[in-house]
């Protein structure tokens, strides 16, 4: 069990040469670091989405010149970057993914409190590049996408995506979407460590417990299903069928009692059993 799905964040340095460095890097297949990389896969934006946060910045960095007589630093970070990672075993799809990344960027902009025209600008510069990871190397992280937002909007630097409370809604944001979208809870995952040989090693134990949590899921909407019917029955005062549908559902329960299920899913199967007896 761990509390969060790793999310690491850092600001986007070196103003415009940054970003593009950044963009360039994304997709680099020969670079050192994505020797572990089978794919990488634009998921949000482009080059040009890159290139509007870079102009974004220097266009805040040239009227801070022009109109700041106060003094201060030039901004030097025109954008923020999340890395978002699940384990190995762990493979969602590119839609997933999408849907994933949505979810935190849309959590982000609470946290910013954007107004009409300052949340058009920030869609527009999102930045997501998906690395698959070969899932047999014993090194090498898991499947992750990096996200880069641009830091600014209209005329305002969006200081809060670089504070500690920014880490803790993209963290928390990115717990609840693989949760919804990919049916994967981290409290449930074990991370462990095994030797080679007999026992599994890593990546083998994590892809049977992400099996595991899939049959968990499919096992519990079934169970659903058959909840339903049970419920149709129990109003047309179907006799037959209402045994029927409790006989499937006590078998479905007694099956998931076996799985290592999350307390919320316990207490979802519990409400089911307590209605039927």
């Amino acid at each position: 069990m761990i509390k969060n799905w790793t999310v690491t964040t850092q600001p986007v340095r070196h103003a415009s040469d940054g970003v593009m460095m950044r963009e360039r890097y994304l997709l680099n297949k020969t670079h050192a670091n994505h020797k572990h990389s089978e794919t990488l896969i634009s998921i949000f934006g482009c080059a040009e989405t890159s290139n509007r946060i870079a102009l974004a910045g220097e266009q805040f960095r040239l009227n801070q010149h022009l109109y700041n007589r106060k003094g201060g630093r030039p901004l030097s970070s025109y954008a923020m970057e999340y890395c978002l990672t699940l384990p190995k075993g762990y493979r969602p799809t590119t839609a997933q993914w999408q849907s994933i990344v949505k979810d935190c960027c849309f959590a982000l902009t609470k946290l910013c409190k954007l107004n009409k025209s300052e949340f058009a600008q920030y869609r527009q510069q999102i930045r997501a590049v998906l690395h698959q990871q070969a899932q047999t190397d014993t090194k090498g992280s898991g499947d992750h996408v990096h996200l880069i937002i641009g830091k600014v909007v209209g005329n305002r630097v969006l200081k809060e995506l670089q504070q500690k409370k920014a880490t803790k809604i993209i963290k928390l944001a990115f717990n609840q979407s693989v949760l919804k979208h990919v049916g994967i809870d981290c409290r449930s995952y074990d991370p462990i460590e095994r030797e080679k040989g007999r026992r599994l090693s890593t990546w083998q134990y994590q892809h049977q417990k992400a099996t595991e949590a899939l049959e968990i899921e499919k096992l519990i909407e079934k169970m659903q299903t058959q909840f339903d019917k049970w419920l149709k029955a129990k109003e047309a005062r179907d006799e037959r069928q209402l045994k029927r549908q409790e006989n499937r559902l006590l078998k479905a329960y007694e099956e998931l009692k076996t799985k290592s299920t999350s307390p919320a899913q316990k207490e979802n199967i519990n409400k089911i059993k307590t209605e039927i007896i």
